[in-house]
């Protein structure tokens, strides 16, 4: 974990040469994966923490980093293919997933509501989403089986494993309320995740995001 947090710092180091002002927000956020659009069948809905740092480049342009971590990226109830995997015997640890982007925020001029100053922006990023499996080593996802001058056996198929890594990137927008009390606000966003080759396939989820934003510096 530390040194998770060490790159995030080498990440963001850059941009105290160029930023005029810079913002870091620790957030919680929930995902929710659906069955259609991969072909390993439906993940768990869960929960995510982490933490953002940018800083503008111009008054409109955020350059920065993210970190998440989730408790449970693996396969939920519903998913018949992991469930007969692990009524076989095959492991199944608990899996945790790191996700590391860069990002790239456009932020819209303020509004004032309500005697708040807000703040619209759309944001964009990527980066990789590497996997760390507890009590096994190995998640099998699903089996398929196998002929032999005996019998028929089922071997693994689809494995998740600790340091499996993915690409991902991700896209959407939201709302900062800016500088309630000194330099806390908060933020809320929406986004769309993508993993385009997880497994041979692509998987998109939708992800929602709360939490506090910290900013200092003129934009």
């Amino acid at each position: 974990m530390y040194g998770y947090l060490i790159l995030f710092s080498f990440a963001l180091a850059p941009l105290s040469l160029l930023a005029q002002a810079f913002e870091v927000s620790p957030y919680a956020g929930y995902y929710w994966p659906t069955d259609d659009n991969t072909g390993v069948g439906e993940f768990k809905s869960n929960q995510m923490f982490g933490v953002r740092g940018g800083g503008y480049i111009t008054p409109s342009i955020e350059i920065g980093a993210s970190y998440g971590w989730s408790n449970h990226f693996q396969p939920g109830s519903s998913n018949t293919a992991a469930r007969f995997a692990g009524s076989l015997g095959f492991p199944q640890g608990a899996v945790r997933s790191h996700l590391w982007e860069g990002e790239f925020t456009y932020n819209l001029a303020k509004r004032n509501i309500f005697g708040s100053v807000v703040r619209p922006y759309i944001i964009t990023g990527a980066g990789a989403l590497t996997t760390n499996v507890r009590n096994g080593d190995t998640f099998v996802l699903n089996v398929r089986s196998i002929v032999t001058p005996t019998r028929m056996q089922f071997v693994p198929n689809d494995v998740l494993k600790s340091g499996d890594t993915f690409f991902t990137f991700g896209y959407g927008g939201g709302v900062k309320a800016l500088r309630l009390w000194g330099p806390l606000g908060f933020f809320g966003d929406l986004r769309g995740r993508t993993i385009p080759n997880f497994f041979g396939h692509s998987t998109v989820w939708p992800e929602l995001n709360a939490g506090l934003n910290l900013s200092w510096g003129e934009r």
